[in-house]
């Protein structure tokens, strides 16, 4: 893939460079005042909570690593910010889920042979993998607008990317699969934070209450890139911590019940600031932040040593594999 063309202009390069540029810690402009930082965790909370409650046993079906994978190398191509890349993920999961789901009840309720009906499911099953990538380009087309429609991306651009990858569609096709993704998902995107958005809330308190002089770009992007290792090793993580929690009895849990701690935003975002904390600064201080992280989110501190655990344990794991060259790059 191919990246789009810079504009000569000053203007043109300073949009780009704004584009890339990640969170400032150190700038308190429009920064909420410390006695309302309660009410916007209240806020966070009251929003993960009906997530989890509405989690169910499809979620993160194609959730998968090459998903991911692909996602995320897509909007670093296209120099995204890294807000879009976990929106896509979460946008084409949720559209995927939705589209075969009724492909599916559509097969299996009409009056066709069951010969007639494999056939038909396996021209189906080809149809979505021709798509595939015209679908996951439209969830980021998507996720890019909703982080700024100043800076998303353009029909143009996303043709561009499918002809660069050896999709020749129209712009018209283009316009018909974000329409098509966004009418599957009943227009409702995500929910409105992303996990980025709790880590960053977390992350920005616990700045404040440092008495210390902390390296904040450092931080940032050792906890973007565990998060990174979260989200492309999704269900191995959450396995490895549930097997941490309950032991052997972890066989037993139900893909519901695994689904509502995948929608535990909060209890992610701690186990990703306290594994930045301990590649940074060692165990003392990640102890140190997951007391503070226990205060903020209420989450119980066990949770997040396990969840912080579990994270630590499948990036051994993967020692070899691209996420692991990323880490000793970093």
């Amino acid at each position: 893939m191919t990246e789009p063309k810079e504009e000569k202009s000053d203007d043109g390069k300073t949009d780009r460079i704004l584009r890339i540029l990640g969170p400032d810690f150190l700038d308190r402009t429009a920064c909420l005042p410390p006695d309302m930082h309660n009410d916007w965790i209240s806020v966070l909370a009251a929003e993960n909570n009906r997530r989890i409650s509405d989690a169910n046993e499809w979620n993160h079906v194609f959730h998968t690593p090459r998903s991911a994978e692909y996602i995320f190398t897509a909007c670093t191509r296209l120099r995204l910010p890294q807000e879009v890349k976990y929106s896509a993920l979460l946008i084409f999961d949720n559209f995927m889920v939705q589209l075969v789901s009724r492909l599916h009840e559509s097969v299996y309720n009409s009056k066709r042979s069951d010969r007639k009906k494999y056939q038909e499911w396996n021209r189906i099953e080809a149809t979505l993998s021709r798509q595939t990538t015209l679908r996951m380009l439209s969830a980021i087309q998507i996720a890019s607008k909703m982080h700024s429609y100043h800076d998303s991306l353009s029909i143009q651009t996303v043709k561009l990317c499918l002809k660069t990858l050896g999709f020749a569609y129209t712009e018209e096709s283009v316009v018909r699969s974000e329409l098509r993704v966004l009418s599957m998902i009943d227009w409702e995107p995500a929910y409105h934070c992303t996990p980025l958005v709790y880590i960053e809330s977390l992350f920005k308190i616990l700045k404040m209450k440092w008495e210390q002089n902390v390296e904040t770009g450092n931080y940032w992007q050792y906890i973007l890139l565990v998060l990174d290792c979260v989200f492309i090793h999704w269900d191995d993580v959450y396995k490895r911590m549930m097997a941490n929690v309950m032991g052997p009895s972890a066989d037993n849990v139900t893909r519901e019940q695994m689904c509502r701690v995948q929608a535990d935003w909060f209890l992610l975002a701690c186990g990703v600031i306290v594994t930045a904390s301990c590649c940074i600064d060692g165990m003392q201080a990640a102890d140190e932040i997951t007391n503070e992280l226990h205060r903020l989110s209420n989450i119980p501190l066990a949770d997040i040593t396990d969840m912080s655990v579990a994270i630590i344990e499948c990036i051994i794991s993967h020692q070899g594999s691209t996420v692991t060259t990323s880490i000793t790059q970093i």
